[in-house]
């Protein structure tokens, strides 16, 4: 597992011993294709890297009576998701979904927190990776807001009853 996590970006740079550590406390999970690895809004417990195969981040939309999940992002082997598990309501904010048979390394929050108050530089690092990955998220997020919204302007006949008298009031 340590060769797998090695090349994970999460994870590069890190020291020999500081790897071992994390591989000592991840777990291998294999996922068949279609199969959910976590869903919006559930209990975020671990935080993962996939080692094998592709997942889909999407987000469950509404639609009629039907529900759609519309993809976010695309990741594969080396990437890391489920950083709601370390930040607080520790709630899934996407939901992913094996696009082929995937295996991912799953890392419990509470033996990755006892790691990094053990080591508290190797917990530095990796928040400041994490900060990353989440603020690249924020940036998808935004560039998929800023589309619908232009989408909306473009067409004031799709706005919602009472948006154009609103606007008037600006």
């Amino acid at each position: 597992m340590e060769q797998l996590l090695k090349q994970a970006e999460l994870f590069e740079g890190l020291r020999e011993e500081d790897l071992s550590r994390l591989t000592a406390i991840g777990r291998r999970q294999a996922l068949r294709a279609g199969e959910y690895l976590i869903l919006l809004g559930g209990d975020a417990l671990d935080f993962y890297v996939v080692t094998k195969g592709k997942l889909e981040l999407c987000f469950p939309m509404p639609i009629g009576a039907d529900v759609r999940d519309i993809a976010v992002e695309s990741i594969g082997p080396g990437k890391a998701l489920g950083w709601s598990a370390l930040v607080r309501p520790y709630r899934f904010t996407l939901s992913a979904r094996a696009v082929e048979p995937s295996e991912v390394v799953a890392f419990a929050r509470r033996a990755l927190i006892d790691v990094f108050e053990r080591e508290p530089r190797l917990g530095y690092t990796f928040f400041m990776k994490i900060s990353e990955l989440i603020g690249i998220r924020l940036e998808t997020f935004q560039a998929l807001w800023v589309r619908e919204l232009r989408r909306l302007a473009e067409r004031p006949s799709e706005w919602p009853r009472g948006a154009e008298a609103s606007r008037g009031r600006q």
